[in-house]
């Protein structure tokens, strides 16, 4: 029987940090699940996948993937997003291909996002694996941690708002906030949050699989509206790191984790 694994993701429009952070994730799986599935990407970001094929890095969307795969005569096929949160490029770019293609295999079986929960009780997991997520190891004395996620654009995306309160819950010195400014909690938010604490040092990194341009530009850049000079403005002394959180094996032990328990209860 010929089964599937597609890793389904944004995409990322550098090679090296595609390398580092998505690459390091496939590889994973393959050491985990390459005995009994043949594994395959997509990408949702038409945009990114035509600024690397300019570059010679071929990729295809979802439904040119789960094409091939029918192509080949394959029978089971699991989804498993890379997108962290069930935001609007789950619901607009694999939602609606995932219900085109329902009949198509014996089997098509689709994961949620590794941070869909729909409560903040929901992210107690994350007490079990807390340096997979947030590596609090690394503060230097007195530093709170300052997380950059992306948020949804055109909606609330409460995902970022139920792992802050899981955090403040659990005492750690962590503050969330997301590029989206019509989304929350934003960048001011967390300036606001950040000096109604007094804190002084902060530690800015991506709440990101991959630190693409968002880590970049957003994050990090010379732009005076950039996470980096907005802190800084507000009187906080800023270390960053552009590191996704794919470049660290601990965090993408929370997709090997979720697959596997998929993959037993759902494509039996």
């Amino acid at each position: 029987m010929k089964q599937a694994i597609v890793v389904v993701g944004f995409g990322v429009g550098d090679a090296q940090v595609k390398k580092r952070c998505i690459d390091s994730l496939l590889d994973d799986l393959h050491r985990s699940f390459g005995d009994a599935y043949d594994i395959y990407e997509a990408w949702t970001s038409d945009f990114l996948r035509r600024k690397m094929a300019r570059e010679g890095y071929i990729y295809s969307n979802l439904a040119g993937v789960l094409e091939d795969l029918k192509a080949q005569g394959y029978e089971r096929v699991a989804v498993m997003p890379t997108h962290l949160t069930p935001g609007e490029e789950w619901q607009k770019k694999i939602m609606p291909v995932l219900k085109e293609y329902e009949g198509v295999f014996q089997r098509l079986g689709f994961m949620e996002p590794v941070l869909t929960v729909a409560s903040p009780e929901e992210f107690a997991f994350i007490a079990e694996d807390i340096q997979a997520f947030f590596q609090l190891e690394d503060l230097a004395d007195g530093e709170e941690l300052v997380l950059m996620g992306h948020g949804s654009p055109h909606y609330h995306n409460p995902i970022y708002e139920y792992l802050q309160s899981f955090a403040d819950k659990q005492k750690w010195p962590v503050h969330i906030g997301v590029v989206e400014s019509d989304d929350y909690p934003n960048q001011q938010d967390v300036i606001d949050r950040l000096l109604a604490k007094g804190c002084q040092k902060v530690y800015l990194r991506p709440l990101l699989l991959a630190g693409g341009n968002h880590a970049t530009y957003d994050l990090a850049g010379e732009q005076e509206d950039s996470w980096k000079n907005r802190l800084s403005q507000a009187g906080l002394e800023v270390r960053y790191s552009t590191q996704g959180l794919g470049e660290y094996k601990a965090f993408r032990s929370l997709y090997v984790k979720k697959l596997s328990a998929f993959l037993q209860n759902n494509m039996k």
